[in-house]
Parts: structure tokens; sequence; C-alpha cells
């Protein structure tokens, strides 16, 4: 049985004022998917940072098959049988599949890169560990669907002789539809003797998914425990100690003590491409939700009302006045924000500060009327805003990558804020809580919420039909690049969305 084991045993990982991780063990066994959950900041990301040789820790030791180990490095983590494949990604766009698939182990005669070797070399990848995917790898992945990049991710990553696969949230940014393919990959991995470390904020796919959990609490381990024998809602209670007051009496407390006020942001002749929307306004202190399947217009729409570029409209106003010159900077320059989706690709720089990314936005609030950059007003700032936030950091110092999911999305809105005050009339969200665990998901829904009792009119574009439904005043529909009727607050219900997004009347 030692053979198939990989035991972290009493590891604790210290950053400067913040112990990460105190003295966790727990097994993983090749024959399994072993699901990994916690709050925002529970320490999992530094457990498989450490597992995936990035991280040395402070103290503990690691077995594989029974022999001590020490992991250095990936790379040297790879050579143990570890691989990573992270939230955010890390292929290469440009690139087609096969080179992303054989990146670094091209086949070469004479030093030169063997094109055909490498197509069939990575063809027989896929086939050897998904024979039932079928991709076109000759394609740049930047063309691919997003649940195609995240296949060629693992087959890359299973290159080697790998007995451990670590998932950092593999389905966050994947529609419904493309996610049961991949959860029927990650099933047929453990039946291959490759066992599966699943990180996900999706309690479902856990359950569904996982034949054992761990849960962590603080960087402590609170239990291992089979599947089976925990419910979604005794998960949630061990991940976050749960206070008495319920969920839904502090969403009504929140949406009562905010008061709609004069229109914020309205639009009239809305066209982008086949992007059409006749007239749209949204309220100061109001929150507006966007919804449609795929490739329906709402995330557009959401997107261009920051920066319109190619857009045609009859109007555009924002705090009762024109818009004359309409780009992103304007908008901003107006009193327009936007918090983006896939947040290390479209809003944050991974090897930068979380002080540097804070400021990418308003850089100037640090800056003295001598033109000399403050160092004391930028920490200042920083640190303000990351209490605010509940960001889980050691320093602003620290960088951005070593983050977690929930504690980066946090540093994406928090930009805005920064050296800020009252300068944002609208704030646009686009999957505002995508990849995030449910603790750091009520933080920043209570954020929004803030937000919005202070008069900042919120627009939200989702493809989390529950979330629209927990925050939103009001819907929009989205149905082949078209706003259809919206939907009140009290004609919200899951099946009322899906059928206003199908075009049908609800």
């Amino acid at each position: 049985m030692a053979e198939m084991e990989t035991c972290l045993t009493d590891i604790t990982m210290q950053f400067p004022g913040t112990r990460a991780l105190d003295r966790v063990s727990v097994t993983f066994r090749v024959d399994e998917v072993h699901g990994l959950i916690g709050e925002n900041g529970a320490g999992k990301s530094t457990l498989v940072n450490i597992l995936g040789g990035s991280l040395p820790p402070t103290s503990g030791s690691i077995a594989i098959g029974g022999e001590s180990v020490r992991l250095k490095s990936p790379r040297d983590a790879l050579l143990r049988g570890i691989a990573h494949v992270s939230q955010e990604g890390s292929l290469v766009a440009g690139l087609s599949g096969a080179e992303n698939i054989l990146l670094g182990a091209e086949p070469r005669r004479a030093g030169v890169i063997a094109a055909g070797k490498l197509r069939n070399d990575a063809a027989a990848l896929v086939k050897r560990w998904f024979p039932q995917v079928v991709i076109n790898l000759a394609e740049p992945v930047a063309s691919l669907p997003v649940a195609d990049r995240k296949v060629i991710e693992i087959v890359r990553a299973l290159r080697g002789d790998i007995r451990l696969l670590i998932l950092d949230e593999p389905t966050a940014t994947l529609p419904a539809r493309e996610k049961e393919q991949l959860w029927s990959i990650i099933r047929s991995l453990p039946r291959q003797s490759v066992g599966v470390i699943l990180i996900s904020h999706f309690l479902s796919e856990i359950k569904a998914l996982s034949d054992r959990i761990t849960v962590l609490r603080d960087g402590r381990h609170v239990v291992t425990e089979a599947a089976g024998r925990l419910s979604e809602s005794q998960l949630v209670d061990l991940m976050l100690r749960r206070s008495g007051e319920s969920g839904k009496s502090k969403e009504q407390a929140a949406a009562a003590a905010r008061a709609e006020g004069a229109v914020a942001l309205s639009v009239k002749g809305w066209r982008a491409g086949r992007l059409q929307v006749p007239q749209f306004h949204i309220r100061a202190g109001e929150i507006v939700g966007l919804i449609g399947l795929t490739g329906s217009g709402h995330f557009g729409f959401a997107r261009s009302l920051y920066n319109p570029a190619g857009v045609h409209y009859e109007s555009c106003e924002v705090g009762g006045r024109a818009v004359a010159l309409h780009r992103a900077r304007t908008m901003r320059d107006m009193g327009v924000a936007l918090v983006p989706d896939h947040r290390m690709e479209n809003a944050l720089i991974g090897e930068w500060e979380l002080r540097e990314n804070l400021a990418m936005v308003h850089p100037q609030h640090a800056v003295l009327t001598t033109g000399v950059l403050s160092r004391r007003r930028e920490e200042s700032e920083a640190q303000r805003i990351m209490r605010l936030l509940n960001v889980k950091a050691h320093s602003s110092a620290q960088q951005l990558n070593t983050l977690s999911g929930g504690n980066k999305q946090k540093i994406s809105i928090g930009k805005w804020l920064y050296g800020a005050g009252n300068r944002y009339k609208v704030m646009i969200f686009i999957e505002p809580t995508e990849g995030v665990d449910v603790g750091a998901k009520a933080e920043i829904y209570a954020e929004m919420r803030r937000l919005a009792g202070l008069g900042v009119a919120i627009l939200i574009a989702s493809s989390d039909l529950i979330e629209i439904e927990t925050m939103a005043d009001r819907v929009i529909p989205f149905v082949n690049q078209a706003a259809g009727p919206e939907l009140t607050r009290a004609q919200f219900s899951e099946s009322a969305f899906i059928t206003a997004m199908s075009g049908e009347s609800a």
C-alpha cells in the first residue's frame, strides 16, 4: 500500500508575520481523486505548491512510496511523478496545441524541430490518455475552446511518468457543457494509476468527483473523510465555522439599506458587430445582472460599456453627462470601472508586488507635489485596501502569484478603490467570483453591496445563475446578441432565467 501513497507529515509554512500552514498531515493515493477544499487563504495553494516543488516548507516531511524526499523545484517534483496544472494556465497562446504539449521536449533531427514527428507524438499522447477526446492540435491554442486548452495542459503534465496530478480549479472558466468532458477525464485518471488532487470552489463538483476530501481551515488540517460521508452543508460548516446569522437575512438587510438614485449610466441604439441593445440604463445604488448562454452577447455588452472599440450608438451618458469621445480612458475618467474575467490575463501582473498591482490604475495617488513617488503613501494606501477587502497576505510586498485565487480577485477589485475616493459612479464586474471559494465569494458579494450602498451602480455579467439571483435587483437576459425583456426580483428563479436565456417568454 505504501508504494501507492504520497505522505505529507507535519508540514509547516511560515512567511514573515503569517503561518500559512501549521503542522498539516495528509496522504494522497494514486487510485483516487482527492478533493482539497478550504476558505480563501486556508492554505490550499501553499500546500500544493510545496507538493509541486515550488515552495520549500519551513518544517515537516514528504514521503513518496515510503521513501523520504526533498522537492527542491517543480522539475524535481516532476521527476518524482508529481505534476501541477495551475488555475491560471500556462499555455503559450501563439503556439499550436501540439507545440504546447511537447514544449521543451520537441523531437529534433540534426538540431531542427521535426514538425511531423512533433504532431504525431502529441496526437499519440492525447490518444493514450484520453482516446475519446478530439482536438485540432494544429490550431493555435488561443483559438481553441477553453475546455480543449485545459485538456492540452493536462496532457502536457502527463508527458512523463506521473503518479499525482494536481488540478487547481480546472473547471472554473468552463461553460457547463464543457465541464462534463473534463469531469469524465478526471474520473478516468485513477483507473490509469494517476491520482488526482482536485482543488475546486464548486462543492458539488468536489462531492461528485472525489473519493476522499480534505478540509483545511486557517492553515490547519480539519478533517480527511470519504466523500460519501460528508454533505455539502457539512463541508461549508467545516470550512467556515459559520456564525448564526443566515446568509439570506444578511442579503435582505443589505438590499433594504440601499436606495436607488439618479441614472448613473444610460445608452441608446448601442451596436457592436451583431450585438444590439436598443436602450439600457442603471441607477446609482442599483445592482443589475446580465445573463445568457455562451456567445449570447451579455459579456460582450458589459465589456463594450467600458472599452467601446467598434461601437456605434445614438447616445451615451454617464452621470447625466454625454460622452463625446467614447473610449476606455474616457469612460474611466467619466467614472466607469471594469473588473474583468480571466484576471491574470486581463487585470493583474503576477510577477509584481501587491502594492504595485493595487497602484496600477491610480499611481498618481502616491506621487507628491514635487513629482517624487512617496513609498510611505503608497504603502499606507495599499494596506488600507488590503484591510478593507480582507486580503490574506504577509505584506504588500508579497508577489501576486503567491496568493490564492480569492485574494487575487480582491486585488483585481482593490486596484479600482486604491486612491479613488468617490471617483467611480459605475463598476462593471464580469464573472466576479471566477475560481473563488465560498468564503471569498461571500466577502466579494459583501463588498459589492457596500459599494452599492454608497451609491455606486453595480453591473454583473455572470454565468453563475445563483450568483445573479443572490445579488441582482433586476436581470437582463441576452439571446443571439440582443437584450431581451428584463426580469424583476419578484420573477427570479433558475427556471425563469433559463427560459429567458433560451429566448422563450417567461
